[in-house]
């Protein structure tokens, strides 16, 4: 009796022991998986975060590739630029989409290099910008010259047809006229008649005029006389003067030695008669111009 008195507390001993034991087994393996979920839904966590920014890395990506073909410029070096950071934003891009994990070190290298072609992409556009706001300068300049150019140029036109007017104001100042035309026809005594068969001489007196702005020297007068039947009255075919581009016949002619001022003179013509009667006229002429007229008739 006092055996079995004695193992029935060893017994108990034993079982509680056993269920402490299967306790404590039991909590220690709720709070492993305790500990095993929350370490994984960390996990998941964590990944969801990465994947997020992997996202957003891969959006701003595609808005520099964007921004890199909107941008233009005529500048060879810029534009060679820009391709190269566009070819490599798309390199970092596609590389991007074939991930389907990443960790913490991998997002790190993408930021730096996301970091690195918005850096280039202000320098780009700073020196585009820069290169621009230079053109339009030069282009504004350049309208400045062309217009200060035309502005010139027009002055230029204008002192050349002042100087042309000038010139051609000066060229008719210059002429020299003849006034006082009187002519006579005289016979053979030197006698004033009118009827053709008494004539002898046809005379032409006039006063060549001063004028100080003409050239002085010798020069000759030239005389045309028209006959009433249309024909020009001349001792040969072969006298001939210059007269606005053309060789014409001349009656008559004399030289004088001019000194800018008045000149008193006569030409004389003689009858060889082709004298008809009508009325006639005298054309007066000196340097290429037509400096005097006069009429006479006869009977």
């Amino acid at each position: 009796m006092e055996n079995t008195n004695i193992s029935k507390p060893r017994v108990n001993k034993t079982v509680m022991f056993l269920t402490i034991l299967i306790v404590l087994f039991a909590f220690v393996l709720m709070v492993m998986g305790w500990l095993y979920y929350t370490e994984k839904q960390q996990a998941q966590e964590t990944q969801n975060q990465l994947i997020a920014e992997k996202d957003s890395i891969s959006q701003n990506l595609r808005n520099i590739i964007i921004e890199y073909e909107v941008l233009e410029t005529d500048n060879e070096n810029i534009k060679k630029k820009l391709e190269e950071e566009r070819q490599r934003a798309e390199k970092l891009y596609a590389e991007l989409k074939q991930v389907r994990t990443v960790s913490y070190a991998k997002i790190k290298e993408y930021q730096r290099e996301l970091g690195t072609l918005r850096a280039i992409m202000k320098d780009m556009v700073f020196e585009i910008d820069s290169l621009n706001t230079l053109n339009q300068k030069l282009i504004a300049e350049n309208i400045k010259v062309r217009q200060e150019y035309s502005i010139s140029q027009k002055t230029v036109e204008n002192l050349e047809q002042q100087k042309k007017e000038l010139t051609t104001t000066v060229a008719k100042g210059s002429v020299i006229r003849a006034r006082d035309v009187t002519i006579k026809t005289t016979n053979t005594r030197g006698k004033e008649v009118s009827r053709v068969r008494r004539v002898n001489k046809i005379q032409t007196c006039f006063i060549v005029s001063e004028n100080p702005i003409a050239k002085p020297g010798n020069r000759y007068v030239y005389i045309r006389i028209l006959g009433p039947d249309g024909f020009i009255l001349a001792k040969s075919n072969a006298d001939l003067f210059d007269y606005e581009g053309e060789k014409i016949v001349y009656s008559a002619k004399r030289e004088v030695d001019y000194r800018n001022e008045d000149v008193e003179m006569c030409i004389y013509y003689d009858n060889n008669g082709e004298l008809v009667p009508g009325t006639y006229q005298v054309s007066l002429f000196m340097d290429e111009n037509l400096i005097g007229y006069g009429e006479f008739a006869l009977k």
